[in-house]
């Protein structure tokens, strides 16, 4: 007994290495049930306790994990952020590598500056997490794949930053006006609660609208261009 209850602990502590790794949400415990090959016998309590305790433990880390990664998205993210610009990346760096996620930064050729301490600022540079087909994507991220080219409208600490904190939108001139028109209508529409979920106010909603109304603006500016 004492030896299946060993086993269980090993097994308990791979398949919680294997949820940190990739971030595993569920796990079915019938699966536990037949790694183990276990005989026609009676369970006792240690090892029904082991299990669940290891159940527990793996969906407590999993809920924090969630609820971390949910508030990179919340309105509060981008009204905080004292840098916002709108612009091309250049250059992609990887900067390291692991069986799990890939560091990479990116070069930016800003074309305009939204929010910020000077409005003249020509280049910047986003540290951020990617994947490939190499490194599989991480469940929550966020991650990116950015590419020379591709247009970003970026929320951040400033014009050196790494991702989060901050808020990020890839895509094309003509993707990037969808998403911060939607981003626009999404908060114009915010009840009372809404906007206490996203931890801002009237006033908050108030200097965003104006600001996605320049956003606009200039995309439409720069799709003219």
């Amino acid at each position: 007994m004492f030896a299946a209850h060993l086993i269980v602990c090993k097994l308990m502590n791979a398949l919680l290495k294997k949820a940190r790794s990739y971030r595993v949400r569920r796990l079915d415990l019938f699966l536990v049930r037949e790694q183990l090959e276990w005989p026609r016998m009676k369970r006792t309590n240690l090892l029904t306790g082991s299990l669940s305790l290891a159940w527990m433990l793996i969906l407590t880390s999993s809920i924090h994990v969630t609820a971390a990664n949910a508030r990179n998205f919340i309105e509060a993210v981008r009204r905080r952020a004292p840098v916002v610009y709108v612009g091309t990346v250049r250059e992609v760096r990887v900067l390291s590598r692991t069986k799990f996620d890939i560091k990479a930064r990116a070069v930016v050729s800003v074309s305009a500056v939204l929010r910020g301490l000077t409005s003249k600022a020509s280049e910047a540079r986003v540290d951020y997490s990617s994947f490939d087909e190499k490194t599989p994507i991480l469940d929550g991220g966020p991650q990116f794949q950015l590419k020379p080219g591709v247009w970003v409208v970026i929320f951040a600490n400033s014009f050196e930053n790494t991702i989060p904190p901050g808020y990020l939108l890839q895509g094309s001139r003509e993707e990037l006006l969808q998403r911060v028109e939607a981003l626009r209508n999404s908060l114009r529409g915010m009840t009372a609660d809404q906007l206490s979920f996203n931890e801002i106010n009237g006033e908050d909603r108030h200097i965003q609208l104006a600001l996605y109304d320049r956003l606009i603006d200039s995309l439409r500016a720069a799709k003219q261009g």
